[in-house]
């Protein structure tokens, strides 16, 4: 059988962590009833008072109610106390409150001070605890008028300092160690603003269903999201849009914000609109393009390239183009440039070949009709 003392100690000599223990004086072995109201201390007389709703009372000038154990060691046996109160002064940090101490550990896990709010802290009969509340409906429902705040602290070498804030505007994930706003949620959000897949991680902007590691969802024609640069000296942001487009099966968009419309378009047939020039840096000359004028290059004859072009059913720079087959752009019009520089090499000395023949046939007219005339 288990068996626990009551020791209630009131006094002046009662310090934080232990109490002053008497031997008693009187010893009463059986059961007993009072059949009245109690005072226990050294202050209590036969003058004493009761409010109607405290049928024993602990009296002094520092009070505590321990629960000593003396069960064996093979059973639970670990004392507690009820403290009310500091000993020290209030210059010297002590405190009116009211804690459970643990006194083989020398440990306070629970106190209330003095002028704590009404329902600071409610337990319901369902088990929701009540943080300001006494109705809470979770199972952790805080209450605060203006915000109410979660503090996350961990101390150490790597100490830092996070908070749930909550207001009439906005609920916000803030770093109070480097004075950060994190992740701010508005008042009246969409459903579905921001959401992770359990199953695949995906995150989605207003869909629940992001079918895409990141997928944006707008109930509306076109949706686009927006990158901005705040640094940038002229031109701060650029919109990724996609629309259905003049042929309703979707268009994309890309448009640096300087209320000139988009620089770019692509359809769904793989039609593209540029709003300038194209520079690519794709394949180069396989030719060597403008290494046709240099004097070391071996460049075919036009007989020798004209037999060729026959042969293979294209130009020898630009290689086949099939109908209907893909094909690269930038590497067929440096192939073309290719062609076309030869092309006015061969002019050019066709030109010379042709204005020697001219002369030739003039000086050849000259000399027949210096001979007619004689």
């Amino acid at each position: 059988m288990k068996h626990a003392l009551l020791t209630v100690a009131t006094g002046t000599a009662l310090a934080l962590g232990s109490a002053t223990l008497t031997t008693a004086q009187t010893v009463l072995s059986g059961d007993h009833s009072v059949d009245g109201k109690l005072c226990v201390g050294t202050p209590c007389d036969g003058a004493e008072t009761f409010d109607q709703i405290d049928a024993q009372k602990i009296k002094g000038s520092l009070v505590s109610l321990r629960f000593e154990d003396t069960s064996g060691a093979t059973h639970p046996n670990r004392d507690w106390r009820l403290r009310v109160n500091d000993g020290g002064s209030f210059a010297d940090g002590g405190l009116d409150r009211f804690s459970i101490e643990d006194v083989d550990a020398g440990t306070i896990p629970f106190t209330i001070v003095g002028d704590a709010p009404t329902n600071s802290f409610f337990v319901s009969n369902f088990g929701n605890v009540g943080l300001g509340t006494s109705l809470p409906v979770g199972p952790l429902h805080i209450v605060n008028q203006g915000y109410s705040q979660v503090k996350l602290e961990s101390t150490g070498t790597q100490s830092r300092t996070w908070d749930l804030y909550s207001n009439g505007n906005t609920f916000t994930v803030r770093d109070s160690t480097d004075f950060k706003d994190i992740f701010v949620i508005g008042k009246s959000a969409p459903s579905h603003s921001l959401t992770v897949s359990q199953i695949t991680g995906n995150v989605g902007v207003g869909t629940q269903y992001a079918s895409a590691p990141f997928e944006v969802s707008r109930d509306e024609t076109y949706n686009y999201f927006r990158i901005t640069a705040a640094q940038a000296l002229i031109n701060q942001s650029v919109d990724i849009t996609f629309t259905g487009g003049p042929l309703g099966t979707g268009e994309l968009r890309y448009n640096i914000v300087d209320d000139d419309g988009p620089e770019m378009k692509l359809n769904a047939e793989g039609d593209m609109e540029i709003d300038g020039t194209l520079t690519t840096g794709g394949p180069t000359c396989a030719s060597g393009c403008d290494a046709v004028f240099d004097a070391e290059f071996d460049r075919l004859s036009v007989t020798e390239h004209a037999a060729l072009m026959w042969e293979n059913g294209h130009l020898p720079a630009v290689g086949p183009t099939l109908p209907g087959q893909p094909m690269n752009v930038s590497e067929k019009m440096g192939a073309v440039l290719n062609e076309l520089e030869h092309a006015h090499i061969y002019i050019e000395e066709l030109h010379a070949e042709q204005a020697a023949a001219n002369a030739r046939i003039a000086r050849l007219e000259a000399a027949l009709q210096a001979l007619t005339e004689h």
